[in-house]
């Protein structure tokens, strides 16, 4: 006899087997630790006080919410850091109006990149 069964049943059921649970785990660390590896090179090659700062105010995290797991930076903004963002104000003599306007900074892309999606 066959049975047939749903498509998002043979997912759930895969996806709950201990080994791919356990690989799935196994794959964010690694993750997490390419993240780490490119936030020490991201540190050593700014002055940015919330990458660099005494208290290195960004961390990365890594979670296992059995049978997920995720890793992410963990920073008072830490989309600001990955992605970009607007110039954060205008700072001391020169330019428009006796001010000096500061460039926006780049996003550094630091998940993006060690998740391989850049």
């Amino acid at each position: 006899m066959v049975y047939l069964r749903s498509q998002s049943f043979i997912n759930k059921t895969v996806a709950n087997l201990p080994e791919v649970a356990d690989a799935t785990y196994d794959k964010a660390k690694q993750g997490a630790q390419r993240t780490r590896a490119r936030l020490a090179a991201a540190r050593a090659s700014t002055v940015h006080f919330k990458i660099v700062g005494p208290a290195h105010l960004t961390t990365v995290g890594v979670e296992r919410d059995y049978p997920d797991a995720e890793f992410y930076l963990e920073a008072p903004n830490a989309m600001a850091i990955e992605y970009g963002h607007n110039p954060s104000g205008v700072f001391g003599p020169g330019g428009r109006f006796g001010h000096l306007i500061t460039k926006a900074p780049d996003g550094l892309f630091i998940l993006t990149r060690a998740a391989g999606l850049m």
